[in-house]
């Protein structure tokens, strides 16, 4: 993730992922990267959103990683088993649900931008939606309602279900 909001958003590898549901850990997740256009769209509201909530910082986590062939691949295609059971440790530690499916599995497909709220090591919510940036409004794709302040308000709404300043 080139644009890490100064700092603001802490890049963490998977196995680091993993480790905030095994360690207890609280905070917000966003699963995406600069290299995705819905990603661009939204992830400075977010910041904005979680600095007035007044959280440290939001984790960050990028699917596309160089495989041992030094390709880039994206987790989400699930392209070998030990791939698979990664991105489904993702999904199971979500919760997350979804008639979409990733190719050639039976594990729901997550699209980014996603966001989780972690509380104590447990998923207590996400959300996901891909929205269109145009003129400072976000709407949905062949559609110009504007849903920027229904995104706000979802944002702020997970990052209300982590209770951060309420921890220390």
């Amino acid at each position: 993730m080139a644009n890490d909001f100064d700092g603001y958003i802490k890049n963490i590898s998977y196995d680091d992922f993993i480790k905030l549901f095994d360690s207890l850990d609280t905070g917000l997740v966003y699963i995406g990267g600069d290299w995705c256009f819905h990603c661009n769209n939204v992830i400075d509201i977010v910041v904005e959103e979680a600095k007035k909530q007044k959280l440290p910082f939001i984790y960050g986590y990028d699917p596309i990683f160089t495989n041992v062939y030094g390709e880039k691949e994206d987790l989400r295609d699930c392209k070998s088993l030990e791939i698979k059971l990664k991105y489904y440790a993702i999904v199971e530690k979500s919760h997350f649900k979804s008639k979409e499916l990733v190719k050639d599995t039976l594990i729901p497909k997550i699209h980014v931008p996603f966001f989780m709220a972690i509380r104590n090591g447990s998923c207590v919510g996400y959300y996901t939606i891909e929205l269109i940036k145009e003129n400072g409004i976000l709407h949905l794709e062949n559609d110009t309602e504007d849903k920027t302040e229904e995104f706000k308000n979802n944002i702020k709404d997970l990052i209300s279900k982590i209770e951060y300043e309420k921890l220390f």
